[in-house]
């Protein structure tokens, strides 16, 4: 698998001029299907604490389904995210770095040239659109602790383009500046999250998001990484140790979920098909249940129960109908919602606007 394997984190940090705390995360990786296995450092985010704590959320989605990985395998992503946490915690120091602002050739290029328009929103969004013209025409130098604002507007985690483009690991010191530490707080069991989900086949689920309403199948692990960089991430920007607390939570809830109820009926309207390959599946899917000949169209709509899915091409019909967007409508009988509300009275309040907002 092309997963990236993780070799090392550091966090550097420095006061702006204008006396903003900022930071730079540096990650040493390597591709595991590249060999040698040669890794190297590079940077990935760069802000405020928040700014890059959100990039870092970022790479812990990436490890529920293993494409981020340490060297010996899977990495749980509260681990990852409580990793970056420490090195927010101590961070060494970034040196006052000059860049020069300069459009030019090459995939390197501090500013490339088909990013032109990119840099030019970017500036307008932070005010700073006058800059463009001395960039790009005879280009500026522009230093890290002065002109901290124009940078992050550019290579921020917000902006168009990737910090390791002028930022390398060895502008970073090596002792450590004092900054404040964020320490983790309880999370009391009502602010645990509650989550309805179904196993629809072996690794699909179907999820309840918001007010409660099922909304399609999706991958167990597709399914925690939108958990990751959605409530959890929301919610650990104001109450740190939430994601630590109530990703394994999430993660248990998904991975032993109850079987899809045989009599869920499941609605398919061929008119909500937006591409040509959804209508195509449409058309295969009512092929598979044999409600239309080979060379026939699926109607407009039909409707058909989970229990119907048979044969020995039932895994393979599953997998379609927890694969597909948009076009199907899930009604799980009343008494199951009801018998799965009565043990998480919370789930309204909590599971719609928490987990899957």
């Amino acid at each position: 698998m092309g997963a990236t394997v993780t070799t090392g984190k550091c966090a550097a940090a420095f006061h702006s001029n204008e006396g903003e705390l900022i930071y730079v995360l540096f990650e040493r990786s390597y591709e595991r299907n590249c060999h040698p296995h040669i890794d190297h450092w590079s940077a990935f985010a760069f802000g405020t604490r928040d700014e890059v704590l959100r990039r870092a959320f970022v790479g812990a989605s990436d490890c529920c389904g293993g494409m981020l990985q340490s060297r010996s395998g899977e990495i749980k992503p509260e681990n990852y995210i409580e990793s970056w946490k420490q090195e927010l915690n101590r961070p060494v120091q970034m040196r006052d770095v000059v860049v020069t602002l300069k459009f030019d050739k090459g995939w390197r290029a501090e500013l490339p040239e088909d990013a032109k328009e990119r840099v030019l929103a970017a500036l307008e969004r932070a005010a700073l659109a006058d800059r463009f013209a001395s960039i790009s025409n005879e280009g500026i130098s522009a230093t890290l602790y002065g002109d901290t604002r124009l940078l992050r507007a550019i290579y921020g985690v917000d902006g168009e383009l990737s910090p390791w483009r002028v930022f390398a690991h060895s502008d970073t010191g090596t002792v450590s500046i004092d900054v404040p530490a964020v320490r983790n707080v309880p999370v009391r069991d009502t602010d645990r999250p509650s989550i309805r989900c179904f196993a629809i086949d072996a690794n699909v689920r179907l999820v309840a998001g918001e007010n409660a309403e099922w909304s399609h199948g999706e991958w167990a692990y597709s399914a925690l990484a939108r958990y990751v960089t959605g409530a959890a991430l929301e919610r650990e920007l104001v109450q740190a140790g939430f994601a630590k607390a109530t990703i394994p939570i999430v993660r248990e809830a998904l991975n032993n979920a109850a079987p899809l109820p045989h009599d869920t009926r499941i609605t398919v309207r061929r008119t909500s098909c937006k591409d040509d390959y959804q209508q195509r599946g449409v058309d295969d899917l009512a092929r598979d249940l044999g409600l239309i000949g080979e060379s026939d169209q699926a109607p407009d709509e039909f409707t058909f129960t989970f229990s119907d899915i048979k044969g020995e091409d039932a895994d393979r019909v599953r997998y379609r109908v927890g694969s597909m967007r948009d076009v199907l409508t899930w009604d799980v009988p009343e008494t199951i919602q009801l018998e799965d509300a009565s043990v998480t009275e919370s789930l309204n309040a909590i599971q719609g606007k928490l987990i899957f907002a």
